[in-house]
């Protein structure tokens, strides 16, 4: 549920936002908004929330265990940025072109399929 219905549902709204900039032409304030919505979520929202956490239990430090379902997310992430940076800059030298759209759905795919099975 969480790979498919709440992410699509939680996503939704960026990606129409994304959509309606690329199209005026606004490239790039789209793939910044695009990087910069989940980088706040992980960084503000883990950190305020470990701290929370922290601040209740009296922890100084706070054990987590990653699932492999999480872990895979997190190889699929990395995939994908060293995708962008192989493709705005080695290949398209500055400028990120269709095939890189082409290649992330398609890494996407990969991703809930992978993560299905795992």
């Amino acid at each position: 549920m969480g790979l498919t219905v709440l992410a699509f549902g939680n996503s939704l709204q960026d990606l129409v936002a994304n959509v309606s900039l690329s199209k005026k032409g606004l490239s790039t304030m789209a793939t910044t908004a695009c990087l910069a919505g989940p980088i706040f979520n992980l960084c503000v929202g883990l950190g305020f929330g470990f701290w929370a956490l922290m601040k209740s239990t009296g922890k100084t430090e706070i054990h987590v265990e990653l699932p492999r379902n999480i872990a895979t997310g997190f190889w699929f992430t990395i995939a994908n940025c060293g995708l962008i940076v192989f493709a705005g800059v080695v290949v398209g030298k500055g400028v990120i072109g269709q095939g890189y759209g082409y290649v992330a759905c398609g890494l996407y795919v990969v991703y809930v399929v992978t993560s299905l099975f795992v």
